[in-house]
């Protein structure tokens, strides 16, 4: 027996749609070999394939954050931090800026014992020139000498104000600026000096210097004016002028000497000894209960000077 086709009979032929299907079927196993490598091997289902050969695939953006622009440096010159608090933020266009509140300035009200005093300057080692001082008058050069130095001044309007009497803390503050001398005497706590006054650095350096003291109630009675007699006795003591050997003698050429004191007597005579005070030209009394002038303390403090220089 023989597979061969019986004599005079053609093989049979493939059927018109059987071409097509082999083609379809060479695709397919084709496109599914070809999906199985693009997708790593991941497990292959008809239904992926089939939305995966649907969707079109969009370029990935990638977002790359710009550099930041920045101000170059400039030696020497700081730059302003960043704005963080949403206060310091610009302001947008038509709004308007919220503007802090200023505060009024504060009042300075100054003590009436500081309006009294003269006003203060420096030493320029020129004279000051007062309206009311002429030269030809009997303590200029006291005066210009002191003014010259810092320790004496006038007023806004010009003027000295010689004949103006001195109260206690006036006194205290030309002693402190004309002499430097060490502390001999311990400070005293005064009840009507406390502290903060400004007063009261003149008076401690008076009172250590021994030019000056309190009473016996404790006070120094600042405002208080000061009399001619004190004045001396005063300078007297703080550059301890030496005592005369007979005070009496010196004080008995002066009708008014019954006017002072036990406890003045001797220490007035060293000042009058030593040409730091003297009597009226005129009347020849000593006036020692007159308040003392400017110009009277002025001539005292700068023949103390000149005594001081001997």
């Amino acid at each position: 027996m023989s597979n061969s086709s019986p004599p005079g009979q053609r093989p049979p032929h493939l059927r018109d749609d059987e071409p097509i299907a082999l083609l379809i079927a060479a695709l397919s196993f084709g496109a599914i070999f070809f999906w199985i490598f693009n997708q790593n091997q991941q497990q292959f289902s008809l239904g992926n394939f089939l939305k995966k050969a649907g969707e079109t695939k969009a370029p990935q953006v990638i977002t790359v954050p710009l550099p930041q622009p920045t101000e170059p440096e400039i030696p020497g010159i700081k730059k302003s931090p960043p704005l963080e608090d949403p206060a310091q933020q610009l302001t947008p266009p038509g709004a308007t800026a919220p503007v802090a509140p200023v505060p009024p300035p504060a009042t300075v009200v100054p003590s009436p014992s500081a309006q009294l005093a003269p006003t203060p300057i420096q030493p320029s080692g020129t004279p000051l020139s007062f309206v009311d001082v002429p030269t030809n008058y009997w303590a200029y050069s006291a005066i210009a000498a002191l003014s010259a130095q810092g320790i004496i001044s006038g007023y806004p309007d010009g003027t000295f104000k010689p004949d103006q009497p001195v109260n206690r803390s006036e006194f205290a503050i030309q002693l402190q600026k004309a002499y430097a001398k060490p502390n001999q005497m311990p400070a005293i706590a005064f009840l009507d000096v406390r502290q903060g006054d400004w007063r009261l650095p003149a008076i401690d350096q008076a009172v250590k210097m021994n030019f000056m003291r309190g009473y016996p109630d404790k006070t120094f009675r600042p405002t208080q004016k000061v009399s001619r007699m004190e004045a001396a006795v005063s300078m007297a003591k703080g550059l301890g002028l030496p005592v005369p050997s007979d005070p009496e003698a010196i004080l008995q050429s002066y009708p008014d000497q019954n006017q002072v004191p036990a406890w003045a007597r001797s220490l007035l005579a060293a000042a009058i000894q030593a040409e730091l005070v003297s009597g009226d030209p005129d009347t020849k009394q000593l006036n020692p209960n007159q308040a003392a002038s400017r110009a009277d303390v002025a001539a005292f403090v700068y023949k103390g000077q000149k005594l001081g220089a001997k």
